[in-house]
């Protein structure tokens, strides 16, 4: 095909993200936006120059027929749209979290699969340039410990703040370096995760503070993630991984920079390359030749993340240590 023809369900925050990217391609035409709030997928479609505006999904589908969907909903309102673009065999990008349990994660890898459609799920950070180096680096190298952190504040949207639309902050934000975890160190075996609350008062808000949670993987790396809401600053160096080798130290700083230190001299690389259009460019190009290889974080792969953080909220519910298949 020469052009890709692309709809968005969902047109906030995220879908200005992936569209800033596919306005960049030549080889994209928009067929549909569709949004809660109409005046917001009116203003998307007068953003690319024009382009079809729905009032649900099912009229989105039927009638723009598109070739890619991307699914830019808040995190409890997963679930039809997915189901509904499978049934039409449309290949989909959904942004995580892509739901709050595993049962309806499930139903849809195993519809999506089923279907034989490509799927991608919004872990950006995969397609890092300083993550592909960091991959390289690990290969012959023997890892112990890992520490990481997602810290900052509240963001502006209304389901963010409860457990119930959003899943809370690990499941909504930190699952990118729940996932990043599993990209570098491969499956996690249990976890266990602690919380507490008292330092964020606003009406409404329903989610832990601050966390940290033990990953103990297959391969016998133990990994701590710090995860919190309660700043009233941001810390963008701070945030991101501390991969401790046997022979180096790995400084991964949030979609910044990457520092390799090997005692005797430091390789520190920054990021070169926007990680969006990246992940937006194979979505496309998956697409137009038909190779779900290139997708870096199908659907059936993100159900892992998903599950390593709801299994953080499974421990802090419980107090218990779970165990992952």
């Amino acid at each position: 095909m020469d052009k890709v023809k692309v709809a968005f369900v969902g047109c906030g925050n995220i879908c200005n993200f992936h569209l800033s990217h596919l306005v960049q391609f030549d080889d994209v035409a928009y067929v549909g936006f569709m949004d809660i709030r109409p005046e917001r997928a009116a203003e998307k479609a007068a953003q690319v120059g024009g382009a079809p505006v729905f009032a649900d999904t099912i009229a989105l589908l039927d009638q723009a027929k598109p070739d890619a969907l991307y699914i830019c909903v808040p995190p409890d309102q997963h679930g039809f749209i997915e189901f509904e673009a499978i049934k039409r065999g449309i290949p989909f990008l959904v942004e995580k979290p892509m739901a709050l349990s595993m049962d309806l994660a499930h139903r849809i890898r195993d519809a999506a699969t089923q279907a034989n459609l490509i799927t991608a799920v919004g872990f950006q950070d995969r397609y890092l340039d300083i993550i592909a180096r960091t991959k390289d680096f690990l290969a012959d190298r023997q890892v112990g410990l890992v520490d990481g952190a997602w810290l900052g504040g509240i963001p502006g949207v209304y389901w963010w703040p409860t457990y119930a639309t959003s899943g809370g902050q690990i499941v909504e934000q930190n699952i990118h370096l729940f996932d990043m975890l599993r990209y570098l160190f491969g499956e996690p075996a249990k976890v266990y995760c602690s919380a507490a609350k008292g330092l964020v008062a606003r009406p409404g808000y329903d989610l832990h503070d601050y966390s940290a949670a033990v990953v103990t993987f297959k391969n016998q790396v133990i990994a701590t993630l710090f995860t919190g809401c309660y700043l009233n600053r941001n810390v963008p160096n701070k945030n991101g991984l501390h991969i401790r080798c046997v022979d180096a130290d790995i400084r991964y700083i949030l979609r910044q920079s990457v520092e390799f230190d090997l005692g005797s001299s430091v390789q520190l690389y920054k990021r070169e390359f926007d990680q969006g259009v990246t992940e937006d460019r194979t979505f496309i190009d998956a697409i137009k030749t038909g190779d779900p290889s290139l997708i870096k974080s199908p659907y059936a792969d993100a159900c892992r993340s998903l599950a390593l953080t709801l299994a953080c909220n499974e421990s802090l519910a419980t107090g218990r240590e779970i165990t992952l298949d």
